[in-house]
């Protein structure tokens, strides 16, 4: 393990420069597939967001089973928490991020929700760029 690695008990996650991402080829890319690739952004922002909480909370085959069989509407409560997660992780307890998710997310912006987290993500490990 790297100085640049992060261990969770028994889980070794990415190096911590992974976890920035291009948020506009992420966007173009999620469009172009029919929203299929958000399904990896998803994957990617839950490793990050498990790395900057120090915890592993976020699985993808729990989140897509429970999105699947709440019919969207866990998907709706995951975007919240995570961007609850993201907020406290860089010291904005009081952000309104959050909310502004779950308003995105339930007019069918779900991929613009997670742009604004990603931009959080890549803030929080010292990228300001897109």
């Amino acid at each position: 393990m790297t100085s640049s690695t992060r261990k969770i008990g028994s889980i070794s996650y990415l190096p911590v420069d992974s976890h920035i991402r291009n948020i506009a080829s992420d966007l173009l890319l999620s469009i172009v597939t029919c929203g299929l690739f958000n399904l990896y952004v998803q994957h990617k922002q839950m490793i990050a967001v498990n790395d900057m909480i120090g915890e592993s909370k976020y699985r993808f085959l729990t989140w897509l089973f429970l999105t699947i069989i709440t019919c969207y509407l866990y998907h709706i409560y995951h975007e919240f928490r995570k961007s609850k997660d993201i907020s406290e992780a860089s010291g904005q307890a009081n952000s309104n991020d959050p909310m502004v998710s779950i308003i995105l997310t339930v007019f069918g912006l779900g991929i613009v929700a997670d742009a604004t987290q990603q931009a959080a993500i890549n803030r929080y490990y010292g990228s300001e760029s897109l």
